[in-house]
C-alpha cells in the first residue's frame, strides 16, 4: 500500500496490522540518451508498490537522489553525499520505526546506495528492536532472469537490455525509442580487477555499456514478474518462520542481512547502477 495515497487513518490501522515496512531507493542520473534520467527512482517506486500491494504493507515514498558522485560529468546526474544519504535513511527509517516497525525492506536501484543503506541497517539493528534487508534490483533480477535476455554479461548493462526492457514495461511512454543504439564495449576496461575511481565517461559516451537494441517490453515484464514475486515469497516465508520460532526477520536475498556489510563500490564497470 503506498504511504502517499493514504489518509493517516488508513496508515494507521495498516501500520497495526503489520510490523513490515517498505523503503524504496533511487537515483536521478545519467541513463543513455534514450531513457529518462529519473529511471532508477521510476523503476523502484513500480516495484516496491506491486510487493507492497502483494504483501499489503506500507510502502514509503522513494527517497529520489543517491550517492551518484561518479556519474556527475554527465549534465542531468544529481548527487548527494554518502553522509547526506544515510541520515536521511536513517532518518526515514526512525519514522515509522516510532510507530511500530520492526522489520524494514530496503528495496534500492543505485548501485552507489548499497553501502550507505547497508550501514544504516546495521546501526539501526545495534540500537532498537528492528530487522532490516536490502534488495539491490538490478542484481537481484538479473540473477533472476538469465534464460530470458539475449546478450549475455552485457544484458545488465548500464541502461543496456535489462533496463530498457523494464522501462518499456513499467513506463513505454517516457523510452525514446528512436535513440536506441546497440553500445556493446568492444573492449575491457584496462586492469578491470583493480577497483578504479573512474567517471563514466571513461567507460561511455552516452551512458549505455550494452545492447539495448534487444530490448522488449515482454522481457521486461517477465523480468519484472519474476523479481515481485520472489520478493514477496521469500517475505512471506519469513513471516511464517517467525510465526513459528517467535522470531522476527525481513531478510530478501540469499545471505540475508549479512551482505549488508559489503560497502558500495564506485567503480563503473557498466553494470547498472
Amino acid at each position: 500500500m503506498y504511504m502517499m495515497n493514504l489518509p493517516w487513518v488508513d496508515f494507521d490501522a495498516l501500520r497495526q496490522r503489520t510490523d513490515l515496512v517498505i523503503i524504496p531507493t533511487g537515483a536521478v542520473e545519467v541513463y543513455g540518451q534514450h531513457l529518462p534520467v529519473g529511471t532508477d527512482t521510476i523503476v523502484v517506486t513500480h516495484i516496491a508498490q506491486r510487493v507492497g500491494e502483494i504483501l499489503d504493507v506500507p510502502v514509503l515514498p522513494a527517497l529520489p537522489v543517491g550517492f551518484s558522485r561518479s556519474l556527475g560529468d554527465f549534465p542531468g546526474t544529481l548527487n548527494i553525499s554518502t553522509a547526506t544519504l544515510s541520515a536521511y535513511v536513517r532518518e526515514t527509517a526512525e519514522s515509522v520505526i516510532k510507530w511500530g516497525a520492526k522489520r524494514i525492506l530496503f528495496i534500492n536501484s543505485h548501485r552507489g546506495n548499497i553501502g550507505p543503506i547497508g550501514e544504516v541497517a546495521l546501526e539501526l539493528q545495534d540500537h532498537v528492536d528492528v530487522r532490516c534487508a536490502q534488495v539491490f534490483w538490478w542484481d537481484y533480477v538479473a540473477a533472476l532472469g538469465k534464460d530470458i535476455v539475449d546478450t549475455g554479461s552485457h544484458a545488465n548493462g548500464h541502461a543496456s537490455e535489462i533496463g530498457t526492457s523494464i522501462m518499456l514495461h513499467v513506463a513505454p511512454d517516457l523510452v525514446v525509442r528512436e535513440r536506441i543504439k546497440d553500445q556493446t564495449p568492444t573492449s575491457a576496461l584496462p586492469f578491470s580487477d583493480i577497483t578504479q575511481y573512474q567517471g563514466m565517461h571513461a567507460r561511455t559516451d552516452t551512458g549505455v555499456v550494452g545492447n539495448p537494441e534487444v530490448a522488449t517490453a515482454e522481457k521486461g515484464a517477465e523480468l519484472v514478474k519474476r523479481g515481485v514475486e520472489r520478493q514477496s515469497g521469500v517475505q512471506n516465508r519469513q513471516v511464517d518462520r517467525a510465526a513459528r520460532s517467535g522470531a522476527c526477520d525481513a531478510i530478501s536475498r540469499p545471505g540475508g542481512c549479512e551482505h549488508l556489510r559489503r560497502s558500495g563500490s564506485t567503480k563503473h564497470d557498466g553494470r547498472a547502477h
